[in-house]
């Protein structure tokens, strides 16, 4: 099994998040798409980094993402220039509603809000945490509380297995990020103060549009890698999971 690797320090930076969340609410409350999208770039890279395991979110949040840029760039990207636009456009020409070769901007960008919810959550548990507490077990009860009512069995059961890899909160802080534990703990208040707005904001326009609970439509062109497991490896996960009891 793949394993949490603390030997190799990375350069996740916590900086482009906090500025980015700060470019993306304006003043008067709207959400700029293209500085959203610049921070889950950069939380994408987290993923990426933490390793194998970590892949298959990765890999889903850099499918959202690109599906959310092609409509920045298309013949009416205007209207996808804020997250309140974009609502309000799709909305009113019924696009949430319909199965297109490009997946919905509103159905896209809900899921990155839900995973924002967990990403919000961790990182406030980790900043108010014990240097010496496991990250695992911060994460894994942060994503019982959030994403894993959203997710099917085997994403549950993934999800868990690999977060069980995770160090302490220091060694996991100080192999992952750019900066020293010391700057990384105060970007996080930062980053928190940063980014709880974009999430109230954004949850309260699907709530008053009705778009909270949009299933979702797959685009032509995604290829659904992710949940593509043998028999034996959905055994593996089923006999690890149960001997971790997760």
């Amino acid at each position: 099994m793949s394993k949490f690797d603390t030997k190799e320090k990375h350069d996740f930076d916590l900086e482009v998040v906090l500025d980015a969340f700060r470019r993306c609410h304006a003043d008067d409350n709207t959400l700029l798409m293209s500085e959203y999208l610049r921070a889950y770039t950069e939380l994408c890279r987290f993923f990426k980094l933490m390793g194998t395991l970590f892949g298959f979110v990765a890999r889903d949040i850099e499918d959202k993402v690109q599906i959310l840029s092609a409509h920045c760039s298309s013949d009416v990207g205007d209207k996808y220039n804020t997250i309140q636009s974009m609502i309000a456009f799709e909305v009113e020409n019924d696009i949430t509603q319909r199965k297109r070769p490009l997946a919905s901007g509103s159905r896209t960008l809900l899921r990155l809000h839900r995973a924002l919810e967990f990403i919000m959550a961790f990182m406030d548990r980790i900043r108010l945490s014990d240097e010496n507490e496991k990250a695992s077990s911060i994460a894994s009860e942060v994503y019982t509380q959030t994403l894993a009512k959203h997710h099917p069995w085997i994403v549950q059961k993934i999800s868990l297995v690999a977060m069980y890899m995770l160090p302490s909160k220091k060694t996991f802080i100080d192999v992952m990020c750019k900066h020293d534990y010391a700057n990384v703990m105060t970007m996080l208040s930062d980053v928190i103060c940063e980014g709880k707005p974009i999430y109230d904001i954004t949850q309260e326009l699907y709530e008053k549009n009705g778009l909270l609970d949009l299933p979702f439509f797959f685009s032509s062109s995604w290829q659904p890698e992710m949940f593509h497991y043998d028999a034996v490896s959905i055994v593996i996960i089923t006999t690890v999971s149960t001997h971790l009891q997760l």
